[in-house]
């Protein structure tokens, strides 16, 4: 069973917003890019499954899942993915110009307002994740959030790790499952 420690508790609390919260009134319209560091969910740990989808040291988790699924989160425009990054790394999660406007990332509680609001033209293009430093083997750091889309699609994301030069590509079903590629 997966484990996500210190994570649980912000993935259900990612679908609450503070009352008194008032952060959102000036946050600017569109960000396009937000930084998520390792506080306030700390370390997470847990073995990647099938149901995952790893984008380099990436994972966001359940992403297989979303195919057959309704868009039910972020005021119906998206779907809930919490990602998980290795421990002691830091990654950017972006969506290629040609999804622009069609797919957005929401791993902030700003973000996710904007996004309840405006759909895919409130959510950022881009998130820079930074994970915890950790001692222990294969640990990773977890964030509650999702990915909203304009309509149901198969859309590729990308991933750059600091300080390396390759990226990493995923295509991810979002309401629709992704061809075979031959």
């Amino acid at each position: 069973m997966r484990v996500l420690a210190g994570c649980l508790l912000a993935v259900a609390a990612v679908g609450c917003a503070a009352d008194d919260d008032r952060s959102a009134t000036a946050a600017p319209a569109t960000a396009a890019m937000t930084d998520v560091p390792c506080e306030p969910y700390g370390v997470g740990t847990g073995d990647v499954t099938p149901r995952d989808i790893s984008i380099g040291p990436l994972t966001l988790i359940g992403g297989r899942n979303s195919a057959s699924r309704r868009r039910n989160a972020f005021g119906g425009h998206g779907y809930k993915i919490p990602a998980t990054l290795l421990a002691g790394k830091q990654a950017t999660l972006s969506v290629p110009p040609r999804w622009r406007g069609k797919v957005g990332l929401i791993y902030t509680q700003a973000d996710q307002r904007r996004a309840w609001e405006r759909g895919v033209r409130g959510a950022p293009r881009a998130v820079r994740f930074t994970a915890c430093a950790s001692s222990e083997p294969g640990a990773r750091s977890g964030w509650p959030g999702g990915i909203v889309v304009d309509r149901p699609r198969c859309a590729t994301l990308v991933v750059r790790v600091a300080g390396e030069l390759d990226e990493f590509r995923a295509r991810v079903p979002l309401g629709r499952r992704c061809p075979r590629r031959s």
